[in-house]
């Protein structure tokens, strides 16, 4: 398994601004995303290497499991046929803010949920609390630990199990906040990768940073380099902070890179819903980190965003998913179009803007 998401399935309401007419049973959840991201890249057969977690409530719209089945991923449905499926309401307000609420009680994804084969994951995408997130890593070493020492494991899973996965912690928007900044530092010591958007990062810490302004980004490489760095010694955890409309940024010690969003220059005609953006962003940024061959650990993370910055591009240009279509001639396409040709178009992008990367 490649990447095995641990956040939530919801069905989806979302509303507009008038005159739009707002949109109903709308597949959606950090976990959906995040499988989304990874699953672009994995075409089958390998796309069972993409693992995730339903809770199918008693009104689970069929057109909903054809579409996941369709996927063909590693996608475990458990039956909860006492209660709805989770269900949430969202609201674009004028300014693009999105508003959100859940309709009904949410069921989460732990480690007790996983497959044998789940628990065996190279990545693991989290989107949760800091006290959640030491919990769940610890929960799945512990169970990692457990199968690889029991008598009836065969040694290809022994073998498989004893590489540390990686894992890659989204933070619970509402909890980014200064007085949650030490849980926090407890959290990021045991992840691999920690991956707030702006204004979650601008939040946890309590500064102020508008990217319009041209001084800004010099204050958000300073923000990187002297409140987190320091307090980031010992785990080297990268940071990689989403920008949206205006791509991420990825922070290592010593070593910054800027890259743009997809749709830089075309996102008024291709952008049309922003929902998802983000947890697919990580899911492709998984599979990047398992993908890539880059010639060092340091430009292995910068690699791994260019595979999430083009997986975030797909899961915004509709309402919903993308379409997965399939062509003789060119085979698996999302939206039309082939993913691998559209990351070797974004790499040369990239490259000929002489990358970002400040030393």
């Amino acid at each position: 398994m490649d990447l095995v998401t641990l956040g939530m399935f919801i069905i989806d309401e979302i509303h507009y601004q008038p005159p739009k007419q707002p949109d109903s049973d709308i597949m959606g959840g950090a976990g959906l995303y995040a499988a989304l991201g990874a699953r672009l890249f994995r075409p089958p057969p390998s796309s069972s290497k993409v693992g995730w977690v339903v809770h199918q409530g008693h009104d689970f719209p069929s057109h909903i499991i054809e579409t996941i089945n369709s996927w063909d991923t590693s996608c475990k449905f458990i039956e909860t046929p006492d209660r709805p499926t989770t269900r949430a309401w969202n609201r674009y307000e004028k300014d693009g803010y999105r508003s959100f609420k859940y309709l009904n009680d949410k069921v989460r994804v732990d480690e007790d949920c996983l497959t044998t084969e789940q628990l065996m994951s190279k990545t693991y995408h989290l989107l949760c609390s800091a006290e959640r997130c030491i919990n769940l890593v610890q929960g799945i070493q512990a169970k990692r630990k457990q199968m690889a020492e029991a008598n009836d494991t065969d040694g290809h899973t022994k073998h498989a199990l004893k590489n540390k996965p990686m894992f890659i912690w989204e933070p619970f928007p509402a909890l980014c906040k200064p007085s949650e900044f030490g849980g926090f530092l407890k959290a990021v010591k045991l992840v691999d990768v920690v991956s707030p958007n702006l204004d979650e990062f601008c939040s946890l810490l309590g500064v102020k940073l508008d990217l319009a302004q041209p001084c800004d980004w010099t204050s958000l490489r300073q923000t990187c380099k002297e409140i987190f760095e320091p307090r980031n010694e010992e785990t080297k955890t990268v940071l990689v902070i989403r920008l949206g409309e205006k791509g991420c940024y990825v922070a290592q010690p010593g070593r910054y890179l800027r890259l743009p969003a997809y749709h830089e220059q075309d996102a008024a005609s291709r952008v049309i819903d922003p929902t998802g953006g983000g947890n697919t962003f990580l899911g492709g940024f998984g599979i990047g980190l398992v993908q890539s061959a880059a010639p060092s650990p340091a430009a292995l993370f910068e690699e791994a965003a260019l595979y999430g910055t083009v997986a975030a591009s797909f899961a915004i240009e509709q309402v919903g998913v993308p379409i997965l279509g399939w062509s003789p001639s060119q085979g698996e396409l999302w939206n039309g179009e082939q993913v691998e040709n559209r990351l070797e178009e974004y790499k040369r992008r990239v490259k000929n803007k002489d990358g970002g990367t400040e030393e």
